[in-house]
């Protein structure tokens, strides 16, 4: 669409005559009616306080189509940083609940006996952890590094506590707490805040 008719168009969006967006800009209708038909078109300055009174931005009123285009990328960008951040923050929350149920569960140490509760926790986080993993999967090839990281954080989830040699079982969990947290760390800063980009 031409510049003549989209400030036509615009106007007669906005119900005003050409008398008044004339007056607002200081010039004479005949100037307002010359754009319109396309005989002219307003100076830089004119242009921007048209595109002011018509609540609009410049590059809108100039190239409406090229305008929405860059809207609408943007937007995608917008929803593709959105959908990154809950990933990212996904897998932080699997590997929290993960580890935080089974430590709840195996341990003992909350005195009670039917701690099914914490089988809840260790699900909600294996949820978790499948569905950033499926995702993880389509934008990313495993490398070994990660594999074996990933390997070691699990790991240290159900299977360090239970083989340190320590008779104190909360230094055990803790030591196994700190390595799930080291293995994690190393991950995001190597992979997940690359896959998962939020800037």
């Amino acid at each position: 669409m031409a510049l003549s008719e989209n400030i036509k168009a615009r106007r007669t969006q906005l119900k005003m005559s050409q008398e008044y967006v004339a007056d607002q800009l200081g010039i004479s209708r005949q100037a307002v009616a010359k754009w319109e038909a396309g005989t002219s078109e307003p100076t830089s300055k004119n242009l921007s306080e048209l595109a002011s009174l018509f609540e609009m931005s410049i590059s809108e009123l100039v190239d409406p189509q090229t305008y929405a285009e860059e809207q609408e990328t943007q937007e995608q960008k917008l929803s593709t940083k959105q959908r990154n951040a809950k990933m990212l923050f996904g897998r932080w929350g699997a590997v929290i609940l993960m580890n935080a149920g089974w430590d709840g569960y195996s341990s003992g140490l909350y005195g009670t006996d039917f701690p099914y509760y914490w089988l809840a926790i260790l699900a909600v986080g294996l949820v978790l952890l499948f569905i950033t993993s499926k995702d993880m999967g389509k934008k990313h090839r495993l490398e070994a590094l990660q594999i074996i990281l990933g390997l070691s954080m699990i790991f240290s989830v159900f299977f360090l506590p239970r083989i340190i040699p320590l008779e104190q079982v909360g230094v055990t969990y803790l030591l196994a707490d700190v390595i799930t947290a080291i293995c994690a760390i190393l991950l995001s800063l190597k992979y997940w805040r690359h896959i998962w980009k939020v800037k």
